[in-house]
């Protein structure tokens, strides 16, 4: 067994206890992010372009859904109509207030005397028009990836929405929070290439990278997380009598725990009507701007699931929450599942093979880096500990770790990096 020490940070949709008892923030004198200066470039308006915009705001994007009033009474809470785009309240109570942008065309409220280049900067940088950071609610570290030209199809749709009148108030967040989100934004200083789309896989890799499907469906903040797409991320909404709905995030690998009996049509059916095994699919999982794709699109989607490591998680919330020793939380059917240690045979590492994996990892991504002596990995910063167990085929596990880690030798037999097996491989280089 080895031990991880590790600072675990919070996601940025989470407002933790301690910023309850932290201070407000006032926006004027805020901590400016590291931002790159404005250009005065301008896409140009071209039907291709608008139509390929509408597609990927109203579809994988999810645009319209966040920045625009919803129907809750509705199948799929779809955007009130007349108000599309013109934003909508996250939290408003006597802490915090959050809103999403009106990004309509509306001169006064909304985004009409926005540059093309603010709006391209807000949506892959994280940095708005005058030049703070948005909150991470705006998933702009997903849309990164955006490449150039769906990028500026985007921004052209964008451009297009009819104006809504509709203002808001500051944001309200804890002064701690404030600092924090200023310090996520980096600023892109090369062009993003255009995605591989030559396969199905590839495809459903971008479609989904952008949607951010593996932030919703996978325990990022419960005490230990079952693995990336394995569901149990409590998702919540506060609706407008102050009351508050949760619901699971639904295991969607495919594992008889996940969608196993999902085939490719199945898949697509869900998508297009937001119902599975005659249960409706709770609106807070927004099937109504994922039925807008294509067939392609969606069978794409589907295929890069197939690819993604199954999880064993059972979950129902619509049965009696139980605890879950999988994921250390409290949700329906978690009393059938076991805990993922129990489901590793673990072998025995000597003491002298556990000492080559001696030395200090780096993950320059993330900006992590981790120590490793003798029969200890522990990380430079402070946190809690996690221990793993190592399988037959040389894989290390851990209940709090979304997949497996392996250490890579090279040529010599010398280790020199350390692998999170996740949705993309993370390697931390030995320095």
């Amino acid at each position: 067994m080895i031990s991880c020490h590790v600072k675990w940070v919070i996601p940025a949709f989470a407002f933790p206890l301690l910023t309850l008892l932290q201070s407000c923030g006032n926006e004027s004198t805020r901590v400016m992010p590291k931002a790159r200066g404005l250009t005065d470039r301008v896409f140009e308006r071209t039907e291709r372009r608008l139509e390929r915009g509408k597609y990927l705001a109203e579809g994988i994007l999810q645009c319209l859904v966040c920045h625009s009033e919803r129907n809750w009474e509705l199948p799929g809470a779809p955007p009130v109509p007349g108000k599309e785009g013109g934003g909508q309240v996250f939290y408003d109570d006597s802490l915090f207030f959050l809103a999403s942008s009106n990004i309509t065309s509306d001169m006064k409220t909304g985004a009409g005397t926005w540059t093309d280049d603010m709006l391209a900067r807000a949506i892959r940088e994280g940095v708005g028009h005058d030049g703070r950071a948005l909150h991470p609610q705006m998933w702009y570290s997903s849309f990164r990836a955006l490449s150039e030209e769906d990028l500026a199809s985007v921004v052209v749709y964008v451009r297009s929405l009819p104006p809504v009148k509709k203002s808001f108030p500051p944001r309200r967040l804890p002064a701690r929070r404030l600092e924090d989100i200023a310090s996520d934004p980096e600023p892109l200083t090369e062009p993003v290439p255009e995605p591989d789309l030559s396969t199905s896989v590839s495809r459903g890799a971008y479609l989904m990278g952008l949607a951010d499907c593996s932030g919703c469906h996978t325990a990022w903040e419960a005490p230990y997380i079952p693995g990336i797409y394995g569901g149990g991320n409590l998702v919540d909404r506060r609706k407008t009598d102050g009351s508050v709905e949760e619901v699971f995030s639904s295991n969607i690998t495919l594992d008889p725990s996940g969608i196993s009996y999902y085939d490719d049509s199945l898949f697509i059916e869900v998508m297009r009507t937001g119902r599975v095994r005659a249960r409706e699919i709770n609106a807070i999982m927004p099937w109504i701007a994922f039925r807008s794709l294509t067939d392609n699109d969606l069978t794409a989607v589907f295929s890069y699931l197939r690819t993604q490591r199954p999880v064993s998680h059972i979950l129902d919330n619509s049965q009696e929450p139980t605890s879950c020793p999988m994921c250390g939380q409290e949700h329906g059917e978690g009393k059938f599942n076991a805990s993922k240690l129990d489901l590793v045979d673990p072998v025995h590492v000597p003491d002298n093979d556990l000492a080559q994996f001696a030395g200090s990892y780096e993950n320059p991504e993330f900006s992590i880096s981790f120590h490793v002596v003798r029969d200890t990995l522990r990380g430079e910063s402070s946190g809690d500990t996690i221990d793993f167990v190592m399988d037959a085929d040389s894989f290390f596990h851990a209940r709090e770790w979304p997949a497996p880690i392996s250490f890579e030798r090279d040529s010599s037999g010398r280790i020199v990096s350390m692998t999170s097996h996740e949705e993309l491989e993370y390697v931390s280089v030995r320095r």
